[in-house]
């Protein structure tokens, strides 16, 4: 079963529903306190998961405690008492707790038998589809069961009520401030996974911190030993005294020892606590690491057996790989991985990123940090084997960067949805209370739950019809507008005007409800559909997307067939004309809807060859969405059009599109037009609609459902693969990085010098990489490289005796990086100001670099004073400053 509707009454910002007062309705028997209607505030909770929104102080964290309480019955308290509510009062014996109530839906049969079973007077043959549990002043509790409209109330005794909270799901969180620590005591691990465990010393259970404390307080005794003890002379008589430096270090040792920092401050010590549970969770539970081996480890240290400590944490971190599976939720970097390294007496996590560098916690956001933390907790996560759960979890988008807050969706979908071989054995309900906008689920509008506070004595209330007028309020409780926001998606699908995008989206919403598969429709979480305003504001809107400094982006664009888009698609690959018109797409992320003529399947054959979307939509569908549009904004009676018929609209269609054949006709008519965006809200309303009364279609409305549909799967299925092609941008591996790690490699093995013929082979590398990269990067970017190697070649005489040793080897080391960053400066626009203001930069940069790498090889071989320059100063200046044809730039045509 799972929990359908939450009822509250008189809990902190909730009063009671000062709306349903004031509707003529009768009321139901556990609304009313004595004769007085006293409706409880409903929230209703999907049976998967539920969005909590809501401005500041207007109850989305209370709405989670209630929860709980209504559940439990714990922690109720009369300060929880709606200050605000007629009932609050400091009078002797009229003191009152808030009231909770809960309705649970869809039992199945054991979970039916066992409410029978706890209350005796339901007969054995009633099928319980839904009950009521109300709970008055704490211990009062009342079953309803639903009955041909009425609800029969069942009181419930102290007996009865542990029998059924055995028999209620469970409530449990995930608490969004809390992060996996950078390190963590190995003795701690194994005191947490052994709970007769009593090994380890005061010491070693103390977090890094601590034990330098102690160690920096140590060093004042060795600096002067004399401080512990002193002989004195006091009244003729010789006296120890305790150096007051001694003392105030001892105190502060015991203090470490004795964890007596964290008095006073309780909850400091909690989260750390809490913060080693989530370690333990990820070693010993998800990484399935025995506690016996983090022993060995330990001792391993202690004993200076470095060669099996390090043994065993290379087995600890192939556990990790194994197990954790994290990267695969963790879409900015595919190539991310967590390890441990041993350190004193802790354990250490260290991250690898895809440049293949190693960072500390302390190094990375954050966002990292904490979304790794409720990944752990999801994958950590123990069913309860009798009971199902609910999920609470308050704010987690306060620590998340926007996309991490789109991963954190896929965790939620996780919970309420586990998958095959999951090791959740059944759903779990999740509820969330959010701030932000990246975790709405676009998918799901109808999971989201607006909260609204009144004013005065009102409190918060439901706001049921936030879909109308935009979605006002539930803009204003999150602050920024709710429409689509332009590039914060994984990838941006840029179309030409706000009806496409409606149609779009209401399309993937509707086809997702279906259960279509994910590659026949749309994730919008995962996809922005940006209205660039026309045809011909998309090449500048996917201008704007690049930025100046970006040589790619993850975009697709969606065009009509029309002249309009035509010129549009040539702006987009440059071909517009100009010699300083560069693309600014390729040709595989730009689709134009006459590209999928052949396969879309159309109702007439009167089909043009400039295809816009709504083309693709069946005549029936477009005339009940038009008469639509016209009945509800211009308030047209449906008497007055009887003349728009499938015949008329098709008679008139050959080389028109759809919506001109509609417009000219209504041109006809005073009065009478429609606007795309009107015309595409009514579509997905006709369709939903259609859906539903299914069994009620005519046939030829049943067929218009099935093309639509059809088209819909056909054009989504191509968008997805352009989708998938250009997000592989954003994750793999970068020209340059892959440049930078051959010339990486080749200082590391000529640090001092080089003969040419390894120059040679340098440069033969990387041209084998350009090949393999022309499908990849811009073809302006590769021939950038190449011609920068060209230079180099021709400067540094390779080809030339090819035994004999480069000259001016820092030179070269400085033309190397260069080619690094060859094809990322073809890809920029600057003036000339610009252009010489960072090729100095650029200079200054790529020396700094050379020397960096020059300083490590040189100190691993002991031969930093040996190295003397081959050339002067002045000449590596001019080494730098020499331009080469693949850097000179001009300034373009202002457009």
């Amino acid at each position: 079963m799972h929990l359908k509707t939450v009822f509250i009454r008189f809990y902190k910002s909730f009063n009671d529903d000062f709306l349903r007062k004031q509707e003529n309705r009768k009321p139901k028997h556990w609304e009313m306190i004595g004769d007085t209607y006293y409706p409880y505030i409903q929230v209703s909770i999907d049976p998967k998961i539920t969005t909590i929104v809501g401005a500041n102080e207007s109850g989305k964290s209370h709405l989670l405690s209630a929860i709980e309480k209504a559940i439990s019955g714990k922690d109720i308290e009369r300060s929880d008492f709606c200050r605000y509510s007629p009932f609050f009062t400091v009078k002797q014996n009229e003191l009152k707790y808030p009231d909770f109530g809960s309705e649970w839906a869809e039992l199945e049969q054991p979970e039916q038998d066992s409410i029978k079973k706890i209350i005796p007077e339901i007969h054995r043959n009633t099928i319980i589809e839904n009950f009521f549990i109300f709970r008055n002043n704490v211990d009062s509790l009342t079953l309803y069961l639903p009955e041909r409209g009425e609800y029969i109330p069942y009181p419930i005794n102290a007996k009865q009520v542990i029998e059924l909270d055995k028999l209620l799901p469970r409530t449990f969180r995930i608490e969004s401030s809390i992060a996996l620590p950078s390190s963590v005591p190995i003795k701690k691990l194994v005191q947490l996974g052994q709970e007769n465990y009593s090994g380890g010393t005061k010491f070693e259970l103390l977090d890094r911190k601590q034990r330098n404390k102690i160690i920096d307080e140590l060093d004042v005794f060795s600096d002067n030993p004399e401080l512990i003890t002193k002989v004195r002379l006091f009244s003729n008589e010789n006296r120890e005294e305790i150096d007051s430096e001694a003392v105030t270090a001892m105190k502060s040792i015991m203090s470490a020892l004795d964890e007596v920092s964290f008095r006073g401050r309780e909850k400091d010590k909690e989260r750390r606590e809490k913060g080693f549970n989530l370690a333990y969770k990820l070693i010993c539970k998800i990484a399935q690491v025995d506690a016996n081996a983090l022993l060995d480890l330990a001792k391993a240290i202690q004993d200076g057996m470095q060669g099996y400590a390090n043994g065993i944490i290379e087995r600890i971190n192939r556990q990790l790989a194994i197990n954790l599976n994290f990267p695969n939720y963790w879409v900015q970097d595919r190539k991310f991985g967590l390890k441990v390294m041993a350190r004193d007496y802790d354990l250490v996590f260290t991250i690898t990123d895809r440049t293949g560098t190693e960072y500390s916690f302390d190094e990375r956001s954050q966002g990292l940090q904490y979304f790794l933390s409720y990944y752990i907790e999801y994958r950590s996560h123990e069913p309860h084997p009798n009971k199902t759960e609910i999920l609470l979890m308050d704010e987690p988008d306060a620590y998340l960067s926007s996309q991490a807050q789109q991963d954190l969706l896929r965790i939620f979908d996780l919970f309420a949805s586990p998958q095959p071989g999951s090791h959740l054995t059944h759903p779990i309900q999740v509820v969330y209370v959010t701030h932000s906008p990246f975790l709405i689920d676009k998918n799901h509008s109808d999971r989201i739950r607006v909260l609204q506070k009144g004013n005065e004595d009102e409190g918060t209330r439901v706001v049921k019809d936030f879909a109308i007028n935009r979605y006002e309020p539930l803009r204003s409780s999150i602050g920024p507008h709710i429409g689509e926001t332009v590039f914060i998606g994984n990838c941006n699908l840029m179309v030409e005007g706000i009806g496409d995008q409606i149609l779009i989206a209401g399309a993937a919403i509707y086809l997702r409800a279906k259960g279509i598969s994910n590659l026949e429709t749309l994730d919008l979480n995962q996809i922005t559909i940006v209205d660039s305003g026309g045809a011909t504001q998309i090449p500048y809107m996917v201008y704007l997307a690049c930025g100046r400094h970006a040589d790619e982006i993850a975009a697709i664009v969606l065009l009509d067939s029309d002249q309009s888009g035509n010129e549009a698609k040539k702006h987009l690959l440059g071909k517009r004309g100009g010699q300083h018109r560069r693309p600014l797409l390729k040709e595989k992320f730009i689709l134009q809807l006459a590209d999928l003529k052949e396969e879309f399947c159309f109702v007439t054959d009167n089909v043009t060859a400039q295809l816009e979307i709504e083309d693709i939509i069946p005549l029936p569908i477009c005339i009940k969405a038009t008469k639509l549009y016209l009945q509800e904004f211009l308030e047209v009676e449906e008497a007055e059009l009887l003349f728009l018929t499938e015949d008329l609209i098709s008679s008139n269609m050959t080389g028109k599109t759809i919506l001109d054949v509609i417009e000219q006709t209504l041109k006809d008519f005073p009065d009478l037009e429609i606007s795309k965006a009107g015309f595409a809200r009514n579509v997905i309303r006709v369709v939903n609609e259609w859906s539903r009364e299914r069994n009620s279609l005519n046939e030829r409305e049943i067929q218009a459902l099935r093309v639509f549909e059809q088209n819909f799967k056909i054009l989504f299925k191509k968008l997805n693969v352009m989708q998938r092609s250009a997000q592989q941008i954003l994750i793999r591996e970068k020209l340059s990085q892959k440049i930078d790690r051959l010339k990486k490699d080749f200082i590391a093995r000529h640090p001092i010098s080089a003969k040419r013929e390894d120059g040679v082979i340098l440069f033969d590398e990387i041209e084998g990489i350009l090949e393999s990269n022309i499908q990849n990067e811009s073809i302006k970017q590769i021939e950038a490289t190449k011609s920068e190697i060209k230079n180099l070649r021709r400067d540094y005489k390779l080809d030339i005796d090819m035994n004999k040793i480069i000259d001016d080897y820092t030179g070269f080391q400085v033309g190397l990086g260069r080619i690094k960053y060859a094809g990322l400066l073809a890809s920029q626009e600057k003036t000339p100001d610009e252009a010489q203001a960072e090729k100095s930069a650029f200079s200054e940069e790529v020396l700094e670099e050379v020397q960096t790498d020059k300083l490590i090889v040189d100190e691993q071989a002991q031969l930093i004073n040996e190295q003397e320059p081959t050339v002067s100063e002045l000449k590596t200046a001019e080494v730098l400053g020499n331009p080469s044809t693949s850097n000179k730039r001009r300034k373009s045509n202002p457009r």
